[in-house]
């Protein structure tokens, strides 16, 4: 009888065993679908989170997403790059939108490419207040051209073309060609990261998003791209 009862709790156990084997495995082999928070551990993430007085505005924005998705990159062996940008081009009449692009290496459809639009998803689609588009390796960010690109067109300037590098020597040369247009009513424009400006206007919305875009100009070694990112009175630009 002893026997008899040894051997049942031996049958006993290796069911069990089978029993758990086959759901680790089912669990292992669920484990690339099941969809994780990308910020969850990484440390750098958590200004994610913080609230302030003020929005910010994307230059701020991406400069304190960079070091977050930086985090990320490295809890999933990928590469990304945070900058602000252009989610969409026009398209039937309707302009450009700007926000936050995290340009990846990552597949499409990869676990972590489905973990980190997840994760964004989950807050609306936005970082720290702006859109935010990820983009796969194979994927390029949309352009847009600008509306003020017929106001600098029709800027009278001075014969002698001068080298625009920066943001910085767009505003020296080509600022006063926008401020000084009463209709744009541009109240202020700085130059921002490479070769970017930031401008604010008291226009209304659909005048600003269109104002978002690309401007070419002539900087003599020939046409160079400026990217323009416009906001409203609404935002409070330090």
């Amino acid at each position: 009888m002893k026997k008899i009862f040894l051997v049942l709790a031996a049958l006993a156990a290796a069911a069990t065993l089978r029993a758990q084997s086959f759901e680790s495995q089912v669990v292992d082999s669920l484990r690339p679908f099941i969809l994780e928070d990308a910020f969850a551990e990484v440390g750098a993430c958590g200004v994610l989170d913080i609230k302030t007085i003020r929005p910010f505005n994307l230059e701020e924005a991406a400069d304190l997403v960079k070091p977050c998705m930086d985090g990320v990159a490295k809890k999933y062996a990928a590469k990304t790059v945070t900058e602000a940008g252009f989610l969409s081009a026009p398209q039937s009449g309707q302009p450009g939108k700007a926000g936050l692009l995290v340009k990846t290496d990552m597949t499409a459809g990869s676990k972590a490419h489905r973990d980190l639009v997840a994760s964004i998803s989950r807050r609306d689609g936005r970082l720290l207040g702006h859109l935010t588009k990820v983009l796969t390796k194979d994927e390029t960010a949309p352009s847009a051209i600008s509306t003020l690109q017929k106001a600098i067109d029709g800027c009278m300037l001075l014969t002698v073309v001068r080298e625009v590098r920066s943001g910085h020597d767009f505003v020296k040369i080509y600022g006063k060609c926008l401020t000084k247009d009463p209709a744009l009513k541009i109240t202020e424009i700085r130059p921002g990261d490479g070769l970017s400006v930031t401008l604010k206007t008291e226009a209304d919305g659909a005048q600003v998003e269109a104002y978002n875009g690309f401007l070419t100009v002539n900087a003599g070694k020939g046409p160079v791209q400026v990217m323009v990112v416009a906001y409203g009175p609404q935002v409070y630009l330090p």
